[in-house]
Formats: C-alpha cells, sequence, structure tokens
C-alpha cells in the first residue's frame, strides 16, 4: 500500500504459525484464513501511527491531546522497541486475520481490514438489536473467526475484528498470563546478524 519500510511478506514466530496453521484446519470445509500482517518494521508502526493521528486531527481538530491520543491508540499502538512494552506487530507476535471462502476471496466481516471506526470492535454487531441479514452473516464471520483463533490460544484486541495475539504483551494482558514470551524482533538477516556477531 505504499508504506515506507513495508516488507511483501507475512512474518510471524513460529509458535505463532503453528498456531494458525492449527485454526485454519479447525475451519469448516470451504473456509480459510488470509494473513493480512504479522511482523512490522519499527518505521512501519511509526509510519501508521503518525498517520492515523494526523487523519483524526484533521477530521476532529477540537480534540484535546489525551483524547486524540486515546483516539489513535484504538486502532494503531505506540511505536515502542521497549522490551518490556514493544509494540505488538514488533514482536512477531500480533498477527492481522480474516476469513476466505474457498477461492481466497475475503468474506464479508462487516468493515474493512484497519477500517478505524466503531464498527471494527470485534463485538459491534454483538451490540445491536436488530441486524440486516448482511450484518447477521458479518457477526457470524467475526464469531467463527474468533473461536477458531480463541480455541488456538490467541487473544483478540477487542478495538479490531482482524488482530490476534499470541505469545506478546497483549495476549498475556488479555489472557491473563504471567508474562509475554516475545518481545521486540528484527528479521534474521546477513545484516542483522553481522551486527549481532560484532556488536
Amino acid at each position: 500500500m505504499g508504506i515506507p519500510g513495508a516488507v511483501q511478506e507475512c512474518f510471524v514466530r513460529e509458535g505463532v504459525y503453528r498456531a494458525l496453521l492449527a485454526a485454519a484446519r479447525s475451519l469448516p470445509d470451504g473456509i480459510g484464513i488470509i494473513v493480512l500482517d504479522g511482523w512490522r518494521p519499527w518505521q512501519v508502526q511509526q509510519y501508521l501511527f503518525d498517520t492515523l493521528h494526523e487523519a483524526i486531527r484533521h477530521h476532529q481538530p477540537d480534540l484535546s491531546t489525551t483524547a486524540l491520543l486515546e483516539r489513535t491508540r484504538e486502532f494503531v499502538s505506540v511505536p515502542s522497541r521497549d522490551p518490556l512494552a514493544p509494540s505488538p506487530h514488533l514482536t512477531g507476535g500480533a498477527v492481522d486475520v480474516t476469513l476466505c471462502d474457498a477461492d481466497g476471496l475475503p468474506l464479508d466481516m462487516g468493515t474493512l481490514f484497519d477500517e478505524a471506526v466503531p464498527a471494527s470492535h470485534s463485538d459491534y454487531f454483538e451490540h445491536l438489536k436488530a441486524l440486516t441479514p448482511q450484518q447477521q452473516k458479518a457477526r457470524d464471520h467475526r464469531r467463527l473467526l474468533y473461536h477458531s483463533m480463541r480455541q488456538q490460544g490467541f487473544t483478540n484486541l477487542p478495538s479490531e475484528w482482524w488482530h490476534y495475539d499470541f505469545g506478546d504483551q497483549l495476549w498475556a494482558y488479555y489472557g491473563a498470563h504471567d508474562h509475554a514470551y516475545y518481545g521486540p524482533a528484527e528479521l534474521d538477516t546477513i545484516e542483522n546478524r553481522w551486527r549481532k556477531q560484532l556488536g
């Protein structure tokens, strides 16, 4: 999508990969999982945060600094390399996913991936009193994704139906685990290997 520093592939930790495979295998015949995003470089996280922050500020210029930060953090984590509080996608433990049909076409989930609106909250359709047939279908798709991922140990970020965590700090928080398994990560490139070896 033209994001500076973005990588073309989706990388995740091996434990996340194995749990994703199990989640995909648990789905009904003809339904699969599409991985939309995994590990992100820090500069991509910074770009996403800054871009959304500016878009919200532009559309809601009267928001206080605190409210603007809170609204931005609803959909994009603060960029952080702090080992105790890294951005989830920087760990390789966070993954953005959706469901697809047998042809690999995404199913209707009610909003687009990365749509920064209240309808993107995972339980949005659960709180509506009357749903249209299309909304019921989206709700059922969200439920199917949620339960298949939860059965494999993932936790869901409540503000994003597509965002799941395994082994990172959000997983520890939402899953009531004592600690996270994964901290900040870099791709295993020759440059990074030499830095570690010679540093």
